[in-house]
């Protein structure tokens, strides 16, 4: 028992609560957070930038899970599609290239954008998701320069 940090799950990078010293775990033990094992000694000292590009892979997963478990009702696809345009452009990415881990953050300040449970529910996967509403705004960019409103009518001038 050498030194008095809080060790954290080399995977996810998150805590590991009830533990004081390292090395940790003095046995294989399951991450609290992501679920994986961490091997004996294993744990990190802190969380550190270096494995920031690593941890948002568990931490994806580990929003999916617990997303996935809440069992939430499915949303609009109007109102997930517009939630998920809206977080790409503050993000300054397309909507295929939006992270779920930047939706959620976006979330956090926005609550009235449907929840990631909402959007799973809907669309069972992230990458349909964003799929989906990809392929619905670029129908509604060329109906609009077309002229057709929603029912596909052609619109009078």
């Amino acid at each position: 028992m050498s030194a008095l940090r809080v060790p954290h799950c080399p995977h996810c990078l998150l805590g590991v609560s009830g533990a004081s010293y390292l090395p940790y775990p003095p046995a294989a033990m399951r991450c609290p957070h992501c679920r994986l094992i961490i091997g004996a000694g294993r744990a990190r000292a802190e969380a550190c930038d270096d494995g920031d590009a690593r941890s948002r892979g568990s931490a994806a997963g580990v929003l999916a899970n617990a997303a996935r478990r809440a069992q939430s009702e499915p949303g609009g696809i109007e109102e997930i599609t517009a939630a998920l345009r809206k977080s790409a452009t503050e993000m300054g990415c397309a909507v295929e290239r939006l992270r779920m881990l930047d939706y959620q953050h976006q979330w956090e300040r926005d609550q009235a954008m449907p929840e990631l449970s909402a959007v799973l529910a809907t669309y069972s996967t992230w990458k349909a998701a964003r799929t989906a509403a990809t392929e619905r705004t670029a129908v509604v960019d060329v109906d609009a320069r077309l002229g057709v409103d929603a029912d596909g009518a052609a619109q009078v001038a």
